[in-house]
């Protein structure tokens, strides 16, 4: 019976921040979107879309240790791709005459689009690898800024596929990911993220982050490591940008640029780089503190005074704000930790050394053991 119990209790502790996650972000957004109005709703819809975003970036970034600066572009492949593939193909002939024939007699539903977005940021992701995983350091994170530049640079210019800067326009308000759509992909990216860095694979990633040498001379392949992650990163992040791209209706490259790349690496950062929890607590922090600071931005009742509206505050605010997190938390507000096993309450004194436990005694000696496994 013992042994039995050090199983039981060594798998809820292997699993346990997965459903403790899940069951943070399920009440996070159901109180924000039925507490608040129209506005907080598509505040809501914003932030689990940042969170899928995040948690991809984890996805790369956490595990390897390699900063990049240029998994937004993906983002940005991800929003083209499900766009041109969610637009009816008639209305495509007339807002983009100039389009290939493949893609204008394409049309998909808004699941079916968002992944072949996934998937088209993935298969880019991985060409691009073959250089960019040789690199470490202030080099990788360069190499990716420069990627970040190109997508852009294509995005902005390939008149014939992406209209240039007008960018995109027509994507049917149907597809809009409502709050269940942009949860269910957000608990998908969650589930992703844990089983990844769950495999061996995930755990020779780690393992290279926290010392490269040492885990080459064990036998660990790091680049190719790193390349599995960085694709993985990336059909995540096209997933993300799929969402965000059905979401807002019409964009240009602008939306998937230097402002989307620094506010997912805050949120990364201020959670807790080293941790699928920290992805998750920091990009709901950062959505939170960013709403609030943007009303009171707009000018707020306070009782019978009214505060003032004061345009910049939001960034400002938001600046201060990670800056203070970063002095006092260096490593994130989690610590670089994954969310802790809840400390159950020993309701009886352990039984030591008794080979039978009985009635009641049973039902404490496993809270106990639960606890305390070892």
């Amino acid at each position: 019976m013992t042994t039995a119990l050090h199983l039981v209790a060594s798998a809820l502790r292997r699993f346990w921040p997965l459903p403790a996650l899940l069951a943070l972000v399920v009440v996070s957004a159901e109180v924000a979107f039925t507490s608040g109005g129209s506005v907080t709703k598509g505040v809501v819809v914003i932030a689990l879309i940042n969170l899928t975003l995040v948690v991809g970036l984890y996805v790369f970034a956490g595990l390897s240790g390699v900063f990049t600066f240029g998994s937004i572009g993906f983002t940005a492949i991800g929003a083209y791709t499900a766009a041109l593939l969610v637009i009816p193909p008639d209305q495509k002939a007339v807002l983009q005459p100039l389009l290939p024939k493949f893609i204008a007699h394409a049309h998909f539903g808004a699941v079916i689009a968002t992944l072949i977005g996934g998937v088209v940021a993935a298969l880019v992701a991985a060409v691009v690898s073959i250089p960019l995983m040789r690199l470490n350091g202030i080099a990788a994170g360069l190499a990716t800024f420069a990627l970040l530049v190109i997508i852009y640079t294509v995005a902005n210019s390939w008149e014939q596929v992406t209209n240039g800067a007008a960018g995109i326009s027509g994507v049917p308000q149907s597809v809009a990911p409502t709050l269940t759509v942009a949860l269910s992909w957000a608990a998908v990216a969650i589930a992703c993220g844990f089983a990844f860095q769950s495999t061996g694979l995930g755990l020779r990633l780690r393992g290279s982050r926290e010392d490269e040498v040492a885990a080459r001379s064990l036998g660990v392949s790091v680049r190719f490591e790193r390349r599995v992650a960085w694709v993985a990163s990336a059909f995540l992040m096209g997933i993300g940008g799929a969402l965000y791209g059905e979401y807002l209706g019409s964009f240009n490259a602008s939306a998937f640029y230097l402002s989307l790349t620094f506010l997912t690496l805050a949120m990364l950062v201020v959670g807790g780089l080293k941790s699928l929890s920290g992805a998750v607590v920091g990009s709901l922090t950062i959505s939170f503190v960013a709403e609030l600071l943007h009303r009171i931005e707009q000018g707020v009742n306070v009782g019978l005074f009214r505060i003032p509206a004061r345009p910049g505050l939001r960034e400002v605010g938001l600046a201060i704000i990670m800056l203070a997190i970063l002095i006092l938390r260096p490593r994130g507000l989690t610590n670089g930790n994954e969310l802790p096993w809840p400390r159950l309450p020993q309701r009886m004194r352990r039984v030591r050394g008794s080979t039978h436990v009985s009635g009641g005694d049973a039902e404490s000696y496993a809270d106990a053991v639960v606890r305390d496994p070892s």
